[in-house]
């Protein structure tokens, strides 16, 4: 019986003797026939490359957008969230390492697959969905995947990916062709001994981010603060500025709380370590700054950088009061809120 797993990869050269470079990530693997890429869900199957987790999905969940976490794009909305398995970084303290560091299961029979069929009649006979996220596990090495969702997805709906952003620029040009409209995209410090410890050159993450905003496609960015790893203030202050070469002040730029897990034993991320992180970002000029895995903490909040009015107000992950003009401005001094798309009122719900 075949397996629907396997599905010839979009972006590979082939080499001599049956070798294939994969073109998908900044990895750039050179596979050797019969053998796995790095993110170990690419194979090379007599001098061809093949993806061998097609519409496997290892998590799947309704999740509020704020979750990913984007505070400043469709707004209490619910995203369909998939996941697949294998990731192309070798974080020690990955949150979601029973899928990640996992290829998917060695029988297709055992899998949980989900057609493009599948996926457009959830969307459609689900009317508290409004678009799709794909997360959990590096979406990047569901390539062929997402891309064929996000092809097939009704425009209507928005098309967004959770990802470390070592996609290759070739991906990312599908991608956006494909329809993604939003990327969170999250970082796990900048310090050439980070970029040593994880193998990756962070400065290719960079041009993508700056490459799919000047595309059009909202970013915001995710910073995991891990104590005596990557909280120095030298580093916050290189990572705001990198943030503003690339992006915008107005980029939202998250914050979070570290926690042990996997190989990490390091206690959680302290409080006042976060609080510090965020009052320097504020003060290197970054206008929207929010704390992660923090509950109930109002610096998950949205205030104007004008006047500090209180905007948007969340917890445990969903909006709970809004307090915007119609147009999206601060009702106070009338300051422009960037919330993307910036002119759709609609998906703002005032629950005041």
């Amino acid at each position: 019986m075949t397996d629907p797993r396997i599905k010839e990869a979009y972006l590979y050269k082939k080499l001599d003797d049956s070798k294939v470079q994969c073109l998908t990530c900044n990895r750039f693997c050179i596979i050797e026939k019969g053998e796995l890429g790095y993110c170990k869900v690419r194979a090379n199957y007599e001098g061809k490359l093949y993806s061998i987790e097609y519409s496997d999905i290892s998590s799947y969940n309704l999740n509020p957008i704020e979750k990913k976490p984007a505070y400043h794009y469709y707004p209490t909305s619910t995203a369909l969230t998939l996941g697949s398995w294998g990731c192309n970084f070798p974080c020690e303290f990955c949150q979601n390492f029973e899928i990640s560091k996992r290829p998917p299961p060695q029988d297709f029979l055992n899998s949980s697959l989900l057609s493009i069929e599948r996926v457009i009649e959830t969307i459609r006979t689900n009317p508290s969905i409004q678009g799709i996220s794909f997360s959990f596990n590096e979406p990047t090495l569901s390539l062929e995947y997402t891309v064929d969702v996000f092809k097939n997805i009704d425009p209507t709906y928005y098309k967004h990916y959770v990802t470390n952003g070592y996609m290759s620029p070739y991906a990312l040009d599908l991608l956006i062709d494909a329809g993604m409209n939003g990327m969170t995209v999250s970082f796990k410090g900048i310090s050439e001994k980070i970029e040593h410890n994880l193998d990756v050159k962070f400065e290719k993450i960079w041009k993508n981010v700056k490459s799919a905003y000047q595309s059009g496609v909202h970013i915001e960015i995710v910073y995991l603060v891990i104590p005596e790893f990557n909280d120095e203030e030298e580093q916050i202050i290189e990572f705001v500025e990198k943030i503003k070469q690339n992006l915008s002040i107005y980029t939202p730029v998250h914050f979070i709380r570290y926690f042990p897990h996997y190989l990490f034993e390091i206690p959680a991320t302290p409080i006042d370590t976060l609080q510090k992180v965020h009052s320097i970002a504020k003060n290197e000029g970054l206008k929207y700054v929010y704390l992660g895995n923090v509950p109930g903490h109002p610096l998950q909040n949205t205030f104007c950088p004008i006047c500090s009015e209180l905007l948007v107000k969340r917890d445990l992950m969903s909006v709970t009061y809004t307090n915007m003009t119609v147009d999206l401005k601060c009702p106070n001094c009338l300051e422009e809120i960037p919330i993307y798309p910036y002119r759709r009122v609609n998906e703002i719900k005032n629950k005041n």
